[in-house]
């Protein structure tokens, strides 16, 4: 789910990869820089308009998280119905088709591995930090 201002900080964070020398100063400011990010969407989440409205943009939020698995799976769908009535399609394109939801599977897989590695990271940061009082 990528919100509109995203793009914005993950282009600071990559500044800040090349500006900030010290690895673990550069992991605290894109640690800084991704909690800034979940704090705005979570203001925008508990912004109070009229029910329906709330209502509308959380089942948005919700299908927008679910488009891709739910596209991938339609495609290789297709592609079982296009083998099933033999519907010709150039072979490329077909292994496309064919290989988008395993793909998307994968995918997946490495996104929450990488996930699980950056809150490993976030970890260490926050117990290397000293606490000021």
């Amino acid at each position: 789910m990528a919100l509109p201002y995203e793009s914005v900080i993950n282009g600071l964070i990559g500044l800040g990869s090349e500006w900030i020398t010290d690895k673990d100063k550069q992991i605290e400011f894109a640690y800084k820089m991704r909690e800034l990010n979940f704090k705005i969407a979570e203001s925008l989440l508990r912004t109070q308009t009229v029910p329906w409205v709330d209502a509308t943009v959380k089942i948005i939020y919700a299908l927008v998280a679910l488009m891709r698995p739910i596209g991938t799976a339609l495609m290789t769908a297709f592609g079982l119905y296009a083998h099933y009535k033999q519907i010709q399609i150039d072979p490329a394109v077909h292994a496309a088709i064919d290989g988008a939801f395993p793909a998307w599977g994968v995918s997946r897989h490495m996104n929450k591995k990488k996930e699980q590695e950056e809150q490993t990271k976030r970890e260490r940061i926050k117990s290397n930090i000293p606490e000021y009082e």
